[in-house]
């Protein structure tokens, strides 16, 4: 653990390697295409044991209804089972009803399966404007106490640049514990601790020192990872533009080095734990 005493997030988004091809899932059946995740999860289970730390899994209602038992492995290894939606539709893509019950669906499945309470959410691409954050009151009527996924950067296509950096609450009264951003490179901030480019592609120096400097300045911070990252060969869809698959496969190498160097140096918990004061409240 580092000198900061700190402990942080870890949030994992289970979903399959093809849900987040965008456009060319249009007219796809998810059910005729090879699943990878139950392995993927299941090496990211092995990590975190071997590291001693836990994490929230914000997992896809799709996911959860093939995989029911992956569900409960991941809550019986004692990490905190979140809803990452549905069918991973952009929350700009959907009307006020559709989104509602694409959230609904995911979180009476898991809940079911478990046999407790869903109260964390995370959009698949996020929150990305203060346009689209009527969704917060759509979580709020809908049981949940907490939203992960409002990313407070000037770096289009996210534009919630005047986000707090610290969690806070909407005005509904949902919690929400934004993901870090480091203020740099002009004045333009860069979000640094999560799957995606940012996390393949800066150097792990780069990441520790934004990590520690949100430690000291802000506090915890929430970082995320996708199970389909650690796999060696990026997949994708016959119809993904090119500029999804080079998305999808540069910087590859760099994610479980860095994974493995974070679990050693930092300490992670899930979402419920870490701010376990502001859920109480």
């Amino acid at each position: 653990m580092t000198s900061t005493g700190t402990r942080h997030a870890l949030t994992i988004d289970v979903e399959e390697w093809f849900h987040d091809d965008w456009r060319p899932n249009r007219g796809v059946d998810w059910d005729e295409l090879p699943s990878t995740v139950v392995a993927e999860v299941e090496w990211v289970l092995e990590l975190l044991a071997a590291a001693g730390a836990r994490a929230t899994f914000f997992v896809l209602g799709d996911v959860a209804r093939r995989h029911l038992g992956l569900v409960r492995r991941i809550a019986d290894a004692g990490h905190e089972v979140a809803s990452h939606g549905y069918a991973h539709v952009k929350v700009a893509s959907q009307t006020r009803a559709e989104f509602t019950d694409d959230v609904r669906r995911s979180r009476d499945l898991l809940a079911d399966a478990l046999g407790a309470a869903i109260v964390g959410y995370r959009a698949p691409y996020f929150i990305s404007s203060p346009r689209e954050l009527w969704a917060t009151d759509v979580l709020a009527t809908l049981g949940f106490r907490y939203d992960a996924g409002y990313v407070p950067v000037r770096w289009m296509p996210y534009a919630g640049r005047s986000a707090p950096r610290a969690p806070y609450r909407h005005p509904s009264g949902l919690w929400e514990f934004p993901l870090p951003f480091a203020e740099a490179y002009g004045g333009w901030n860069l979000p640094y601790a999560g799957g995606g480019p940012m996390f393949r592609f800066l150097p792990y120096r780069t990441i520790r020192r934004f990590l520690l400097a949100h430690a000291a300045d802000v506090g915890a911070a929430v970082v995320y990872l996708h199970p389909w990252e650690l796999a060696p060969v990026a997949r994708a869809l016959p119809a993904t533009p090119r500029h999804v698959r080079l998305w999808k496969r540069l910087g590859r190498a760099r994610t479980l080095p860095s994974v493995t160097r974070l679990l050693a140096e930092f300490s992670f918990a899930p979402i419920r734990e870490v701010y376990a004061e502001q859920l109480a409240g």
